[in-house]
């Protein structure tokens, strides 16, 4: 069907997120390349950041394959509150109940979350510049093993092939950066073409399948 024209963004129930809560990899990829929006929301537990890495944050090869087919990492860290004091209200109903608007920050430091939050954080600033993150956030990650790592990469510079290949992923935009066809005709060596495409980060080409952390 795909082949064919078949389009994966146009059903009511969004067709990636299926397939993330299947733990589908092979199905997620090949929407991934048929131009399935990984930026989409979803219309039941709304969140500031799109939908789809609600059903990834336990599964590092899930992860990736999102972050690398141009998911809206900035989104994530891009929260109003920033170094003064959060609200206190209670999100225990979170996976059950519609909470509009709801922060990265807010979902992640969730006590039955917040011991994935260094290594969520971690994946994500190989896909960014640099990024401030709010108070809430540094506190649980300060309990992290990776706390000096992540420490480590928002406080130095982030280095200039890094941010060369963030510029060119911006100028290509994402419906070109998963279009084999476009990344063929591209003047640029293959070992580039990788790099920018994040081949270093690709677990699921790899073919290492174990992402669950």
């Amino acid at each position: 069907l795909l082949n064919a024209g078949a389009l994966p963004n146009q059903d009511p129930i969004n067709c990636l997120q299926i397939a993330l809560r299947m733990g589908n990899y092979e199905l997620m990829n090949l929407l991934l390349r048929h131009g399935a929006n990984v930026n989409y929301f979803c219309r039941v537990n709304t969140t500031h950041f799109p939908s789809a890495l609600q059903y990834a944050l336990k599964d590092e090869v899930m992860l990736r394959m999102l972050m690398n087919y141009g998911y809206d990492v900035h989104r994530c860290f891009d929260c109003p509150q920033g170094n003064s004091l959060h609200s206190q209200y209670v999100t225990d109903g979170w996976t059950s109940t519609v909470i509009k608007d709801t922060m990265f920050c807010e979902v992640i430091t969730l006590s039955w979350l917040k011991h994935l939050s260094g290594k969520v954080v971690r994946v994500m600033l190989d896909y960014v510049d640099h990024v401030n993150i709010c108070w809430k956030l540094e506190a649980v990650l300060k309990e992290q093993e990776l706390w000096p790592d992540i420490n480590s990469i928002l406080t130095n510079p982030r280095s200039l092939k890094h941010l060369c290949r963030l510029k060119i992923r911006e100028c290509m935009g994402r419906l070109r950066l998963r279009c084999p066809v476009f990344m063929t005709f591209l003047p640029l060596p293959n070992c580039l073409k990788d790099y920018v495409l994040y081949k270093e980060y690709d677990l699921y080409g790899q073919e290492n399948v174990r992402g669950t952390y």
